[in-house]
């Protein structure tokens, strides 16, 4: 009996011992036999993790239980969660194919709610704008790759200077929060030619938030919200793209861009860098010697570095500078005020950013701590009416005025803040935080009498809730408070403003998502805007229009603007095999509440003519935006995207009135319609790999048509409303991939944009044209060639 207890006490110990040891999980994850290092691997639940060497090898240490759930995660392939049997105190070796995600369908986000989740989970949609899509499409700024999601549409609004906005759902570019990496530090200054500022070699992505955002992000986030997410260093590699392009076949543009990374060989640490250099001559599309594309010379470098202190915290940090001349107008080989007509601008960007990141023993906690400034100059000219004056005349008034034209511009955008995230269980989560957004902006330009003296302060709290109540359907709620502190001065001549005050505003959310059967997904959200009476990236510009400089003036009644956003979607995705389809139906309706407008064109005794924002009765925009993308292994993909939409004010807005007292019935030029909006556009991209070295690519913008306004009178200032053609660009592009020695490869790739020169055909000529009066697609017919190296 004694021997019996006894040989039962040692089983009971070694199996308790033998429970109690921790198992192991190592292998490698490869993508057809080819390592992918940098890929994270880590165990569900348990907070156990790590990240693929440079052969691709893993090593999972201290794993507790029977069974573990392992996932793996790598960005442009799709993740894999499988579930192992561990044997205790015994080595467990899996190894890990992994496939390509063609059409991003996995992609993890951070845009829907100021946290990473997978797309396909998101209740808010979020879509991507990949570095594949600037490749394909010969992309070379952010504007330039904007316009291939649905819904956007940058255009042109300066024949003269190139000034660019982003629409989003047809509203204009200041209802639109652009965001570098999750914060708010593009200013109103910045705004106004930022898009071409920013290379592609800067972006590895861009996230879009249609609809409503300012819960998480502040004001301005009415019609979406656009996230340019920089490169994250993954592995050891260098890229250098020459790009020689033709516009119209004669005026040369070429541009260098590059970037890397470099990481420690146990990726606790590293860092990824990035640069452009762009040379592009002016362009004049009727021989009248004034340019419609501006001459361009763009400098660009910056950096982004991470170090894990430990497994469950980060430091990022980030460096950018940027300096950027640009000149339209005519008469290049002179000085500004000695030419018949010049806008020119000289930029210098510097931006910084930093952050740190610590999850909790059990990753249930997330905390961050974040800090990001951007500081912008410009020395600007805005004038026309000059010429070479000889030696010893005396300066005539038109003189004067073209040499009081120049200006100076400064700008400081922060924003700082701290983030908690909290899984209070399986099914619900909580976010929330405080951020302070400053922004201070001193506009002036002494010969017009014009000058902005701007300081907004915004502290913000917010909190956000996601319930997954079952497999099926996930609810988001949540809220913003935030206290806007407004100092500032507009002067305009003889006219002055001064603005002050705090201006409390709350901002709800709310966000539904429901799985309707395999694949099939609904959507649907509420959500209110605000937009504070301050100036924004128009505001900054300067048109000349009939040879004077058109302001923008504030009335002295001006109100924030309010606006509730409602969107509803049906989406469906199918991952099989080498096949993945994705498809989208998405119905929007903004209502805007005192929406700021620019009213009544008229002209000063300075011959200065001024348009005054006011508050409008209140507008709708409403509409359908539709997306369908299609991948088959990696020989085809195709991406597509269209809008329709309507947009109206609820009384017509005033563009122009004769002012003129004889008339027994007043001449007014008014529109119903929303400025430069089409009723339909959209985009298309294939793009065809016959052969392992070879690929070849289609894409396609479409711009329907819309009202504009045209000024043609530079006496009296007459506004007429122009109904503009349609316009389809076709571009195509080719590349033969060549390996080296190792993993890099040399790529030469050639094409032609905008093949059949669809482009505006009645082009205001001379000195007194309306700088303004510009539509349809940016460029000509446009020729390039190049290569790019890869070194791995």
């Amino acid at each position: 009996m004694v021997r019996l207890i006894y040989i039962v006490f040692l089983i009971s110990m070694t199996t308790a011992k033998l429970c109690g040891q921790e198992g192991t999980i190592s292998g490698r994850v490869t993508h057809k036999g080819v390592p992918l290092a940098g890929a994270t691997v880590g165990v569900v639940k348990l907070g156990i993790g790590t990240t693929t060497g440079s052969d691709g090898t893993y090593l999972l240490e201290g794993i507790t239980g029977r069974e573990a759930t392992i996932r793996v995660s790598y960005l442009g392939y799709k993740p894999i969660v499988e579930s192992l049997v561990l044997n205790p105190g015994i080595k467990i070796n899996h190894d890990i194919q992994m496939e390509e995600d063609l059409l991003n369908l996995t992609q993890v986000v951070v845009s829907a709610n100021r946290r990473e989740i997978p797309m396909a989970e998101a209740p808010v949609l979020v879509n991507s704008i990949s570095s594949r899509t600037f490749e394909i499409t010969q992309s070379l700024s952010l504007s330039e790759g904007l316009g291939y999601s649905p819904g956007l549409r940058v255009e042109n609004n300066c024949s003269n200077c190139g000034f660019s906005q982003l629409r989003i759902n047809g509203m204009e570019g200041a209802y639109t929060q652009i965001l570098i990496n999750s914060r708010p530090i593009f200013s109103a200054l910045a705004g106004v030619y930022g898009l071409d500022m920013i290379p592609a070699s800067m972006v590895d992505r861009v996230e879009v938030v249609r609809g409503g955002g300012s819960v998480l992000y502040g004001g301005n986030a009415i019609a979406g919200t656009v996230n340019v997410i920089t490169r994250d260093p993954i592995q050891n590699s260098l890229e250098v793209s020459l790009n020689q392009a033709f516009t119209d076949l004669e005026a040369t543009d070429r541009t260098l861009l590059f970037n890397g990374s470099l990481v420690g060989s146990n990726f606790k640490k590293g860092v990824s860098f990035y640069g452009a250099h762009r040379n592009r001559d002016s362009w004049d599309a009727n021989g009248d010697g004034f340019s419609e594309i501006t001459l361009l010379k763009n400098y660009t470098l910056g950096f982004d570095a991470y170090f894990n202190p430990t497994q469950r915290s980060k430091v990022k940090a980030g460096v950018y500078g940027i300096s950027e001349f640009r000149r339209g107008g005519s008469d290049f080989e002179l000085k500004p005020h000695e030419s018949r007509l010049a806008e020119q601008l000289e930029h210098q960007l510097l931006g910084f950013n930093t952050s740190y990141e610590l999850y909790s023993l059990d990753y249930r906690h997330k905390y961050a701590i974040y800090i990001s400034s951007q500081f912008t100059d410009r020395q600007s000219y805005y004038g026309s009416g000059g010429r070479v004056i000889p030696p010893g005349e005396t300066l005539t008034e038109d003189d004067l005025a073209a040499t009081n034209a120049y200006g100076e511009s400064d700008d400081a955008a922060l924003a700082a803040g701290v983030q908690y995230a909290f899984e209070i269980s399986e099914s619900t989560s909580l976010t929330a935080g405080s951020e302070l957004q400053y922004n201070k902006v001193n506009d002036v330009m002494p010969g017009y009498g014009r000058s902005i003296e701007q300081r907004v302060s915004t502290l913000g709290n917010y909190a956000q809730v996601e319930w997954k109540a079952s497999n099926k359907f996930t609810l988001i709620g949540g809220g913003r408070f935030d206290l806007v502190y407004l100092n500032g001065q507009y002067n305009l001549g003889t006219d002055a403003l001064t603005e002050s005050g705090m201006l409390p505003v709350f901002v709800p959310r709310i966000a539904a998502m429901y799985q309707l059967a395999k694949g099939w997904q609904g959507r649907t959200s509420f959500a209110q805007g605000y937009r504070a009476p301050q100036a924004f990236d128009e505001d900054l510009h300067v048109e000349t229009v009939g040879g004077a400089a058109r302001f923008v003036r504030f009335s002295p009644d001006l109100v924030s603007e309010r606006s509730n956003n409602f969107v509803g979607s049906i989406s469906y995705q199918k991952d099989e095999g080498k096949v993945q389809l994705s498809f989208l139906v998405e119905a929007f309706y903004t209502t805007l509440r005192d929406p700021f407008v620019l009213e009544d064109m008229s002209q000063l005794s300075s011959y200065i003519l001024v348009m005054e924002k006011r508050n409008g009765s209140g507008a709708v925009v409403k509409g359908f935006n539709f997306e369908a993308n299609a991948a088959f292994s990696r020989k085809w993909l195709l991406q597509s995207g269209g809008t329709l939409l309507s947009g109206k004010y609820n009384k017509p807005l005033l563009l122009w009135s004769s002012n003129s007292e004889n008339d027994d019935i007043a001449q007014t030029t008014s529109s119903k319609n929303l400025l430069r909006t089409p009723d339909v556009y959209g985009f298309v991209t294939v793009q065809w790999s016959p052969l392992a070295k070879l690929s070849t690519s289609y894409s396609a913008v479409y711009t329907g048509r819309m009202y504009t306004p045209h000024v043609v009178s530079s006496e009296s200032a007459f506004v007429e409303l122009v109904r503009t053609p349609q316009f389809l660009e076709n571009n195509v592009r080719c590349a033969w991939k060549q390996r080296l020695k190792g993993k890099s490869t040399i790529e030469f790739f050639a094409g032609m944009q905008n093949i059949f020169n669809s482009f505006q055909e009645d082009i205001d000529t001379g000195s007194l044209r309306d700088g303004s009066y510009v539509y349809g697609p940016v460029r000509p017919r446009t020729l390039f060639f190049g290569l790019k190296v890869n070194v791995n």
